[in-house]
């Protein structure tokens, strides 16, 4: 049985207050970096976790089964055509947003509603971050949640992916 200080998820997994809390100051981070509209994080059944954004609670509960079905059929159909990886991202290029629904582990899934104006290429790097450290989040015991290498500043990007970010912003 869950008390106050964990999360009971419908897939049978639990997240605990610690995890909770990483996962919540990330998104918030994901959110101010990518001027997101909305950053959703649901378990692979569908059920909203947390969010940053302007959402009600049926909108809530509609996107999270949506994203759930969206996800799966695209991981079926990597699958069928021999292209499935572990992270799996799907990108739709709108008018006004981009959106980006990515894989955050075996039991997660991080929903971003992303301005236009902000470029696809730092948007796709950032969501593809945050959703492997989310992976990393709910996989690590409470207790160590503290030691994990957290977070989407310059200097950690620039540290993970080398050189690479840097050519982004000076050509």
């Amino acid at each position: 049985m869950a008390n106050n200080s964990e999360k009971l998820m419908r897939n049978g997994y639990t997240i605990f207050s610690a995890q909770e809390s990483a996962i919540q100051n990330l998104i918030d981070e994901l959110a101010r970096r990518t001027q997101s509209k909305l950053v959703m994080v649901t378990d692979s059944a569908g059920d909203p976790i947390l969010h940053k954004g302007e959402l009600e609670a049926k909108q809530k509960m509609a996107l999270g089964a949506l994203l759930a079905g969206d996800l799966a059929a695209s991981q079926e159909t990597a699958k069928v055509i021999g292209q499935y990886d572990s992270y799996q991202l799907i990108i739709r290029e709108g008018v006004e947003s981009n959106l980006f629904i990515a894989e955050a582990g075996k039991q997660l899934i991080l929903l971003c509603l992303i301005p236009a104006s902000t470029p696809l290429g730092w948007s796709r790097l950032l969501v593809k971050e945050a959703s492997q450290q989310i992976a990393s989040i709910v996989v690590t015991p409470e207790e160590l949640i503290d030691s994990l290498d957290l977070g989407l500043n310059d200097d950690f990007l620039a540290d993970k992916y080398g050189d690479s970010l840097s050519s982004i912003w000076n050509g």
